[in-house]
């Protein structure tokens, strides 16, 4: 499919304006301000008439709802607007994350968003459901977040990935640096230096992987 016209759009946690569909990581260890930085993100997208995604996963949907209220985010006003639900795995069949499945979520999120007359999508997730036993392959996560680099330049869908620096090891941390473009810095987006094109980290990753296996 053919890459599609982007608008520019604000972030909300950022003076600037950044074209839409941007794959960003926020790699954190202080809870107070990445919620501040994510409810000024999901703020904005209602603001500018867009759909909008939080999967969370440390608290369940309902007590997210409370804290991004308190946070100044319009829940109840825009309900119809705002999508809260568990993790990512909780929207593939058996509660077991698919990259495949999940690709197609997120072009038919913003399929979906486009369908019903927004003028744009975004969503932002918690990543640490994927260390609970039961629930993922980390490599095929790895790849799920490579892969989907492509599905975001024909359904420009703005993502935040967020991965908690204290819940991660190094190595898992330096690969999913490595497959998101942007980052979040200091309350500030940034372009990533340590991003790989996607072919060639897909192929280095799996290189790596028969390596480790002999």
């Amino acid at each position: 499919m053919t890459e599609i016209s982007k608008r520019h759009i604000s972030l909300g946690f950022s003076s600037e304006k950044f074209l839409e569909g941007h794959h960003i990581v926020y790699i954190y260890n202080d809870d107070i301000e990445r919620k501040r930085t994510m409810a000024k993100f999901l703020q904005q997208g209602l603001l500018d008439n867009e759909k909008v995604l939080y999967l969370v996963d440390d608290i369940s949907p309902s007590e997210m709802k409370v804290e991004l209220q308190n946070l100044g985010v319009d829940v109840d006003e825009k309900q119809e607007d705002f999508d809260i639900t568990e993790g990512h795995y909780s929207r593939c069949p058996n509660h077991y994350f698919s990259p495949d499945f999940m690709l197609g979520v997120v072009a038919d999120y913003y399929d979906d968003a486009m369908r019903d007359g927004y003028t744009g999508a975004r969503g932002a997730g918690e990543m640490s459901w994927a260390l609970v036993e039961g629930r993922a392959n980390i490599t095929e996560l790895i790849k799920y977040e490579a892969r989907l680099n492509a599905i975001l330049k024909t359904h420009p869908l703005t993502t935040v990935c967020q991965y908690d620096a204290r819940r991660f090891d190094g190595s898992l941390i330096m690969d999913m640096l490595s497959v998101h473009p942007m980052m979040i810095v200091r309350g500030q987006l940034v372009k990533n230096p340590s991003f790989v094109e996607p072919a060639i980290f897909l192929k280095e990753y799996q290189e790596r992987l028969t390596r480790n296996k002999l």
